[in-house]
């Protein structure tokens, strides 16, 4: 009993701020890794509150953007949506070049999400595009146009939470080195790489 609470009090604690893996039993991995990927999945644009199913692509117009991989419980990623919601206000960062993914499909409620950053409501308001895939969301390999043998994690490199990436607008994935809490200088440098500087 005593370890079953201990177990079920680590599990709060750390939900959010974890990586779980996808179960990938009875899928062989492909031999090739995809270079070029996206993927459609339910997107809420932002404050407006509504949603559709849309491609990575669409949702970045072509354009290279940030992405910002988030939890509803993880406060590393509620700083970085609050700095990066400033740095749109402020001019720094263009509003349609950052798209934040939910990461936590399989045990966090898509309204957690959407109560935490979507709407006027929400604790950690986001002016861009929030994408909800789910966890066996197809991605496509850009350069062949099919579907990938990798799961999203996989094809994302297993991103946790936060995780700030670069897509560029011909479907790669650029890392980008931060700190779990959000610094403005780390900003500014990504910033900087997004825009090529």
């Amino acid at each position: 009993m005593r370890y079953t609470a201990i177990f079920i009090l680590a599990v709060f604690v750390l939900s959010g701020c974890v990586a779980p893996e996808l179960s990938s039993e009875g899928v062989e991995p492909s031999e090739e890794v995809p270079q070029r990927i996206s993927f459609e999945s339910i997107t809420h644009q932002g404050d407006e509150g509504g949603s559709e199913v849309l491609d990575l692509r669409q949702v970045t117009n072509g354009e290279d953007a940030l992405i910002l991989w988030i939890g509803a419980t993880c406060r590393g990623c509620h700083d970085w949506t609050d700095m990066i919601y400033s740095g749109v206000e402020n001019g720094s960062i263009e509003e349609s070049r950052v798209v934040s993914i939910h990461r936590y499909a399989a045990f966090e409620d898509g309204d957690e999400i959407l109560s935490t950053y979507v709407g006027e409501g929400a604790e950690h308001p986001s002016s861009w595009p929030v994408m909800l895939p789910s966890e066996d969301v197809e991605v496509i390999d850009l350069d062949s146009g099919t579907a990938s043998a990798q799961n999203i994690y996989e094809a994302f490199d297993q991103p946790s939470t936060p995780t700030l990436q670069i897509y560029r607008n011909d479907g790669t994935i650029e890392s980008v080195q931060h700190s779990y809490w959000a610094d403005w200088d780390e900003l500014v440098e990504i910033v900087k790489i997004l825009d090529d500087i």
